[in-house]
């Protein structure tokens, strides 16, 4: 259980309001990380585990059941090495517009922090006469090398002992619990992806917990993946922080960043004032940036007082634009407070809803598709 922390401060312990605003703040320059170290380590130097994978050929789909065995193997294989579990065993569930998961990985790296790659696969089911099956095998294609990443991420980690952050910058008083990299192929209308980064804040209380998820999302229509007619029409990111099973949540607001095809030249400026607080008195943080791209809009249809965050990347270019035939995507962040999650006296727990979505149109017709996880810890 955590150390338990009255919320005081002295000038050496920030208190949780800061938290949910300088946390969330520095996750809109997080595009990677090896996590941090466990403020536990072993006398040995602590080791990942072997990462752990199932994958479904020719049209079957992966069970929860069977992703949750993995999870479990994974988590198993990190205690034998370190005679200590991990604290939790973060995941996500699955639920899609109309395609299946056909790949998946997990393993823990040497500080516990869960990582995974999750593979899902769909086609246009009207025409069975057509059915290509290259959405699923582009996948399987390469799922070796998504299997690589998070094998190379585990051995980093192996090597790194310092509670810096390594590579993931800018996250004062926050930690990485979990990543998971997910990837959506529908043939022949385009790609849906994002790599989700959840952490926790570090301070220590029984009384509550700061969570933050940062999810850069992309979008490749088929156009450019399949050769078909669809193009981009808009993409969105939802946390739904309004799922939590924790209660006493207090959402803050979020922050986006775009990147990928942009277009135009002209510079648009956009801020941020925040103001809300740990179930007390409110504070204020801000942050601004500038960049160059008027063919596409960010828009915040955040809604903290019903505790979820959502953004849209809206598409303002003509029909025939580089924007609307080839990658787009942006980084969305948020950050919420709620009760504390104890391992040692809970079960599974939902900390918060996740959900990212497009549309590709060909102009005659158009597609949504969408993937919804659903972020949770539960004991290992």
């Amino acid at each position: 259980m955590k150390k338990g922390y009255n919320g005081d401060t002295d000038g050496t312990q920030p208190d949780r309001r800061a938290i949910l605003k300088t946390g969330a703040l520095g996750l809109t320059s997080i595009v990677g990380g090896t996590g941090l170290a466990s403020a536990e380590l072993n006398q040995k130097q602590p080791q990942g585990s072997a990462v752990y994978t199932a994958k479904a050929p020719g049209g079957a789909a992966i069970s929860n059941e069977r992703r949750r065995a993995v999870r479990r193997q994974a988590a198993r294989d990190f205690e034998r090495k370190n005679g200590r579990a991990p604290a939790a065993i973060p995941a996500s569930e699955q639920l899609t517009s109309s395609g299946e998961v056909v790949a998946y990985a997990y393993g823990f790296d040497a500080n516990g922090v869960g990582r995974s790659y999750v593979g899902i696969a769909g086609e246009d089911m009207t025409e069975p006469q057509a059915e290509s099956g290259r959405a699923e095998a582009q996948i399987h294609d390469q799922f070796d090398s998504h299997v690589a990443d998070i094998s190379s991420a585990i051995e980093t980690s192996e090597q790194v002992t310092t509670m810096a952050g390594g590579m993931v910058p800018d996250t004062n008083n926050m930690e990485q619990v979990f990543s998971q990299k997910l990837e959506y192929l529908e043939d022949p209308y385009g790609t849906v992806s994002s790599t989700f980064y959840w952490f926790i804040d570090t301070l220590g209380s029984s009384e509550g917990d700061v969570h933050a998820l940062h999810s850069p999302a992309g979008y490749e229509p088929g156009t450019s993946k399949y050769g078909s007619d669809y193009k981009n029409e808009w993409g969105r990111v939802f946390h739904r922080w309004n799922q939590s099973d924790m209660g006493n949540t207090d959402v803050d607001y979020g922050q986006w960043k775009p990147y990928g095809t942009q277009g135009g030249s002209s510079s648009t400026s956009y801020s941020l004032s925040v103001s809300a607080g740990w179930m007390t008195a409110s504070v204020t943080a801000g942050i601004s940036w500038s960049y160059s791209q008027p063919n596409v809009e960010v828009v915040d249809e955040s809604s903290p007082t019903s505790e979820y965050n959502q953004w849209q990347l809206k598409l303002n270019s003509a029909w025939d634009d580089d924007t609307r035939e080839n990658f787009i995507g942006f980084q969305p962040s948020s950050a919420a407070s709620m009760n504390h999650y104890d391992s040692s006296s809970m079960g599974k727990r939902t900390i918060s809803g996740n959900e990212v979505k497009a549309q590709f149109s060909n102009g005659d017709s158009s597609r949504n598709l969408w993937s919804k996880n659903e972020f949770y810890l539960q004991p290992a």
